[in-house]
């Protein structure tokens, strides 16, 4: 369990931007049109910055990443991850625990396909697009 902590630490990083991901724009800078609304990363430029199209507008944007932040989808939806051990792995969501800002997902790629995690940051997941 040690060792699990560990790994858990090593794989954490500052820059969560990935492809093909859901995001929302919370940045006030950009004016009304674009403030909460939600757009898919299309492409990511460096760790830090991404170009972004809007859902609503199809409108496409190069934000920092500190002017974004992840969405948390349904119930039964596929998410990514995009922090910690499992990161870049497709998972599907259970269950939102209001109450520790977490959820539990069921990862569906990779080595680790089938396995429960509880206690997920929110900001470690994002709606697939």
């Amino acid at each position: 369990m040690e060792q699990e902590e560990q790994q858990k630490k090593n794989t954490r990083t500052d820059y969560w931007l990935q492809p093909e991901i859901v995001v929302k724009i919370v940045t006030k800078k950009l004016g009304d049109r674009y403030h909460k609304k939600k757009a898919v990363v299309k492409e990511v430029i460096d760790k830090y910055t991404a170009v972004v199209k809007t859902i609503d507008y199809g409108d496409k944007l190069k934000l920092d990443q500190t002017h974004l932040e992840t969405v948390i989808p349904a119930p039964g939806k596929k998410i990514l991850v995009l922090n910690g051990i499992n990161r870049g792995s497709e998972a599907i969501l259970n269950s939102v625990e209001e109450k520790t800002f977490s959820v539990t997902i069921t990862i569906d790629s990779g080595p680790m396909k089938g396995r429960k995690i509880e206690g997920v940051p929110y900001e470690d997941i994002s709606k697939l697009a």
